[in-house]
């Protein structure tokens, strides 16, 4: 429910305040003995007050009630007359001297005399309108004057200059607003009305003089109204400047809408809606003695936010298509300084948000739903959108969800989004053919790194906008062979030969800078890797694998051709339920129709994911790149602190039976295999938590044996036939209804009795039947495409089309909280031939 902040109605200018009683302008003294008018001047008189009442609309009860007054003598009918055309009513209408004198002749006469015109005119450029009113009343009849004596001349208002008016330009006003200017007054007796709906407010008129007080008659003024006094909706409003001459001058007015809004509060976080049938939904957050910040999250459709200062006026506004967040930032606002320009007391560090639909795409018919976070910096934890409301400066921070329930939990585990001080698009231009450069990867806020590759000479333009929009600032830089430009977003830029970085600094609202950098490649760079390594690639591999070049230099990266073309290998993959995906998890990856392959939900892929997972060219990040790293062990990479990490927070972390990073690093030691690829590989196969029971040894009919690498868990339709192949394995190996261990199945330590036996001995398994045949990167254990003589796709470890590159985004947490990224690994890269040019994209 909106919440109406207290502060009031006032009108003001830049001095000391004049609140003038409406006396000083009509003079009706109704203690004066006035005697009632004969019968003759009776009819006359009644016929001039319903002329009179028909300039401002009276109704006819209100002109019986005038006329009866007059009749009883408790007002003369210049009294009434006085009061009608003096009316701010009358006013508002835009009255000049010449209408005036028009519509004076005929309320006394019923008709316009030419010459009586003339005469109110000349009369008007001594005296007041009231006095003017009052001798034209006197002429025709002595007894129709007004009681009492109307003052001469009185203040003139003249030349009055309207620099802001208090409607807004905008669809909806909010806020207090304003109607700002100057006037020339004879004298100090002027006031303010203020109308809504034609109802009157009262104002205070507070002026200053022009000439910092050296005697000059021009006076500037501020009309200041609070529309927080209305209801929602649609009013009438006007302000009239009125002085004690009798005259008026509308300064501003016009038909406003005023929404109904809603209260948010800082530190906290709300659901928001757009209606269907609605194009906006409006808030209004106090933020005390803070900056504002909103973001919106989770939004449903793409939405326009735009906020409005205490004074309506608006502060910017915010669209990032196709990305679903939207930031708005505001200062502080001087309180102070609004109360004393405006006069209005108790005015609050308030903001208002219009969130609208936005692009043709919008179905006016639907809801848009999103959630609006109030803090400095959000969070998406444990499935909630959350405002981060603490931070004890030692790693952990307070989050509060939407029920205001708090959480301590350190930063890193937090998930804080990264929106302040990033860009929400970036565009290269280049202009020899006119076209956008195809930056690799493509374009993502939450990316921070870019390449691209090429061979000719020609120009560049940079363009770019920040997530923050308005409240944001963006700085692009070229740096070549050490000179250093800074560029104008669209500055054409010509690129030389060699390295070049374009690096664009968004710097957010909080102060938070981030670097975009963009490494850019023409022809060959200053060392050798274009000549020993791109050369070995086809050109589509240059840009992602310079990236990876300019970011990791010590890596090494070696080609393996498949002799395979494309598509046929994609044929194989995209077939016989080879490759699956949980539906649970990723609906929309499941090939239509497709059956359960296994419990409780795998399902074949669509062809687009299997091409996805299969095209190396969407791995060449510094963290999808270990999905080819080579699996061996090394002594100078691999150390047992590694294999903590990877575990930590697993359920081997912290067992009171079982050293876990020392069983694996021995076992991965032993066999000549990565014991990150291990401990990667028996999270993914287990569990984060542990839940196949052949981790724990509790199988049903199978209690007592272990398989922490699912080996021989091959997929059934039966409800778990996967973890009952696993368990038999454990038990006899491949032939279990012979119960007979082969020479070689006891190699693998089988039966795998222990958890020692099942860790090391599947590691032996997987080095003698992955590794030495050579599928010795995560990418060929998933993808059977060695050209080795042997059948190929029949060889993969997994069916999960996620495996290659999930383990190897657990390699990569694994060696970056070890400060090993750096170090010089070597990836095995596949090559097919026939390469589609586009890398393929996962569905929505």
């Amino acid at each position: 429910m909106f919440v109406r902040r207290p502060e009031y109605f006032a009108a003001a200018v830049l001095g000391g305040v004049l609140a003038i009683a409406s006396a000083a302008f009509t003079v009706i003294n109704l203690d004066t003995g006035i005697s009632c008018p004969d019968r003759k001047t009776m009819k006359e008189a009644d016929d001039i007050v319903a002329r009179a009442g028909m300039l401002t609309s009276s109704s006819e009860a209100e002109i019986r009630i005038a006329k009866s007054r007059v009749e009883d003598g408790l007002v003369s009918c210049g009294d009434y007359v006085i009061s009608v055309m003096t009316s701010p009513e009358y006013l508002l209408t835009g009255v000049s001297d010449e209408k005036f004198a028009s519509d004076l002749c005929n309320v006394i006469y019923g008709e316009t005399r030419s010459d009586e015109v003339g005469l109110i005119i000349d009369d008007l450029k001594d005296n007041s309108r009231t006095v003017a009113i009052d001798r034209a009343m006197a002429s025709e009849n002595k007894d129709l004057k007004a009681s009492g004596t109307p003052s001469g001349k009185g203040s003139v208002i003249s030349d009055v200059s309207l620099v802001s008016a208090i409607d807004s330009s905008e669809q909806y006003t909010v806020g207090i607003r304003e109607a700002k200017g100057s006037y020339t007054a004879t004298g100090d007796d002027v006031r303010t009305d203020f109308f809504v709906d034609g109802s009157l407010y009262y104002g205070y008129l507070r002026f200053d003089d022009g000439n910092n007080g050296k005697g000059s008659d021009r006076r500037e003024f501020v009309l200041s109204w609070d529309t927080a006094d209305c209801v929602p909706g649609k009013h009438e409003v006007y302000a009239l400047l009125r002085s004690s001459d009798g005259r008026g001058t509308v300064i501003s007015g016009g038909e406003i809408t005023i929404p109904k809004k809603v209260s948010i509060y800082p530190d906290s976080v709300a659901e928001g809606l757009i209606p269907s049938g609605n194009q906006t939904a409006w808030y209004m957050i106090d933020c005390g003695d803070d900056d504002c910040y909103i973001d919106f999250a989770g939004l449903s459709d793409d939405i326009r936010v735009s906020l409005y200062d205490l004074k309506g006026d608006l502060i910017g506004a915010n669209e990032n298509p196709g990305i679903p967040y939207a930031m708005l930032r505001g200062r502080k606002q001087d309180t102070d300084a609004v109360s004393r320009e405006t006069g209005i007391s108790g005015v609050s560090n308030c903001f208002y948000v219009c969130v609208s639909r936005t692009g043709t795409g919008s179905d006016i018919g639907k809801d848009i739903d999103f959630t609006m976070i109030q803090s400095k910096e959000c969070a998406y934890f444990d499935g909630c959108y959350m405002a981060v409301t603490g931070d004890d400066g030692k790693g952990k921070v307070k989050l509060t969800d939407m029920s205001n329930t708090t959480y301590e939990v350190e930063r890193k585990k937090a998930g804080i989004l990264p929106v302040n001080g990033a860009l929400s698009e970036c565009y290269i231009n280049d202009s020899a053919p006119d076209q956008f450069l195809d930056i690799y990867p493509e374009f993502d806020y939450r990316t921070r790194d870019y390449a691209y590759y090429m061979n000719r000479t020609g120009s560049i333009a940079v363009r770019c906008s920040a997530l923050e929009g308005y409240s944001a600032s963006v700085t692009i830089k070229a740096d070549s062979n050490g000179d250093i430009f800074t560029l104008d977003q669209g500055q054409l830029y010509e690129i030389p030969q060699g390295e070049t970085v374009i690096t664009c600094t968004v710097t957010g609202f909080d102060g938070t800078s981030e670097d975009y950098s963009f490494f850019l490649l023409n022809g060959d760079d200053e060392g050798d890797f274009s000549e020993t390594t791109l050369s070995k690639f086809p050109a589509s591999y240059y840009s992602g694998l310079w990236l990876l070049h300019s970011l990791k230099p010590d890596y090494f990266f070696t080609p393996y051709y498949t002799n395979l073309a494309f598509d046929t290998a994609l044929a194989a993959e995209d077939s016989k339920g080879r490759n699956l995906i949980q539906n649970s998890s990723y609906p929309s990856y499941v090939k239509p129709n497709s059956q359960v392959y296994d419990k409780p939900d795998w399902m074949a892929a669509k062809t687009e994911v299997v091409s996805y997972y299969m095209d190396p060219r969407n791995f060449f990040t510094p963290e999808r790149i270990f999905a080819f790293e080579m699996l061996g062990f090394d002594p100078k990479v691999h150390t047992t602190d590694g294999v903590r990490e990877i575990i930590r927070g697993s359920f081997m972390d912290g067992s009171a039976d079982y050293d876990y990073a020392e069983l694996i690093y021995a076992a991965g030691e032993k066999a000549g295999v990565s014991p990150y690829f291990l401990a990667s590989r028996i999270i993914q196969e287990m569990g984060y938590n542990g839940e196949s029971a052949l981790c724990r040894g509790d199988l049903s009919d199978f209690e007592g044996y272990y398989n922490y690498y699912n080996i021989g868990a091959y997929a059934t339709t039966e409800p778990g036939g996967a973890v009952v192949n696993g368990a038999k394995y454990a038990q006899w190996g491949r032939e279990w209804e012979a119960q007979e261990i082969t020479d070689t199945e006891a190699s693998y330590l089988l039966p795998w009795t222990s958890v020692e036996r099942a860790i090391a001995g599947g590691a032996i398994w997987i080095a003698t039947g992955y590794i030495d045949k050579g599928q010795n990167t995560l990418y060929f254990q998933k993808f059977d495409v060695l050209d080795d003589g042997t059948d190929k796709y029949n060889h993969q470890y997994a069916q999960n089309i996620m495996m290659a590159y999930s383990e190897g985004m657990r390699y990569y947490r694994s060696y970056d909280s070890i400060g090993m990224t750096d170090a010089g690994f070597e990836f095995i890269i596949p090559v097919y031939n026939n390469m589609p040019d586009s890398y393929g994209s996962l569905p929505e």
